[in-house]
């Protein structure tokens, strides 16, 4: 068996469905398998079997993603692990775009908006790909950049990630299983350190539905802020503070309400530009929503950087009161 195909769900019929129809139409003549774990919805397991007899539906009490994960790693055969989200559709001949003999550990590419979404959703994903909203990490939604065989985790995005299934089977990797959200990235974190090949590729893209509303936006990047911190205060590292500048954004932005000077104004001002003109760049527009989306996607992440600090404080004081000082490595 060539690759294995993992797929966690939970009670997302319609977009699961989508997703598996367009695995099904795939072209490819390598043989692989596909499984799905049912993570505590066992509803309408007969509905995907009798549709897609030749996948594998395994249902397993609800747990965390990072978990049902694990056990899908166990129970698959092939040579290569391709995890892949429950609302993400494949392009046609997605599979003909990899190349298995180009010595690559792992391999991941970006997720695009679909063709049919939404303004709002539209919108949403154009901001997700800029640099100025997501860093060092807009790669992994932005088609833009080029091949890169020496890829860091910044670049690679869970619902579009390949692995050797050695690195599991034989290396003895696994993901975190208490582990809520960001699980695959303190994973990518514990492979660097052991000098895991990653390799980027920005044709190797698939369509990721984006959040249908502002609040559910919200919610999943306070949840992705909160687990940055967590796992950022696990093995501290001097270039992953980079994920916390977002904050001054804050700091600037709330000064400048609150104790108005010309710094403050100065420093809100020349991003409010630097966004606008990335967006007549990119797409050819003048936006102030799109200058408002990504203050509202900063504060969001702030939040959730903050609601992960207070615990990690907690562990650093514990340390540092027993005379260990935390250090922090490359």
């Amino acid at each position: 068996m060539k690759f294995s195909i993992i797929i966690v769900t939970f009670n997302r019929r319609k977009s699961l469905m989508d997703c598996l129809q367009s695995i099904n139409t795939q072209i490819f003549n390598t043989p692989f398998e596909v499984i799905v774990i049912l993570n505590g919805d066992i509803s309408y397991r007969e509905k995907y079997k009798s549709t897609f007899p030749n996948f594998n539906f395994i249902h397993i009490p609800q747990t965390t993603n990072a978990d049902a994960r694990n056990i899908a790693i166990q129970k698959a055969i092939g040579e290569y692990i391709f995890f892949l989200e429950d609302d993400c559709i494949l392009p046609n001949n997605y599979f003909t775009q990899i190349d298995f003999n180009n010595n690559w550990d792992v391999l991941s590419g970006p997720d695009q908006t679909p063709l049919h979404a939404s303004a709002a959703q539209t919108l949403i994903g154009r901001a997700l790909a800029s640099p100025f909203c997501m860093g060092p990490a807009f790669k992994r939604h932005s088609r833009q950049s080029r091949y890169n065989n020496h890829a860091s985790e910044d670049s690679l995005v869970i619902c579009n990630l390949w692995f050797k299934a050695q690195l599991f089977k034989k290396n003895g990797f696994s993901f975190d299983r208490a582990l809520f959200k960001n699980e695959e990235f303190y994973l990518l974190k514990r492979m660097a350190e052991k000098n895991v090949l990653f390799h980027y590729d920005p044709n190797l893209f698939v369509y990721h539905l984006r959040p249908a509303s502002l609040e559910r936006l919200g919610a999943a990047l306070i949840q992705s802020g909160k687990f940055r911190t967590i796992t950022f205060f696990s093995t501290p590292k001097k270039n992953e503070l980079i994920y916390f500048l977002p904050l001054l954004f804050s700091v600037f932005f709330f000064g400048m309400i609150f104790h108005p000077n010309i710094w403050f104004l100065l420093a809100i001002g020349l991003f409010t530009i630097a966004v606008l003109v990335f967006g007549i760049i990119t797409h050819r527009r003048l936006s102030l929503r799109f200058v408002l989306l990504h203050y509202y996607i900063l504060f969001c992440y702030n939040i959730g950087l903050l609601k992960g600090v207070w615990p990690a404080l907690l562990k650093i004081y514990i340390h540092i009161k027993n005379g260990k000082w935390p250090a922090f490595t490359r």
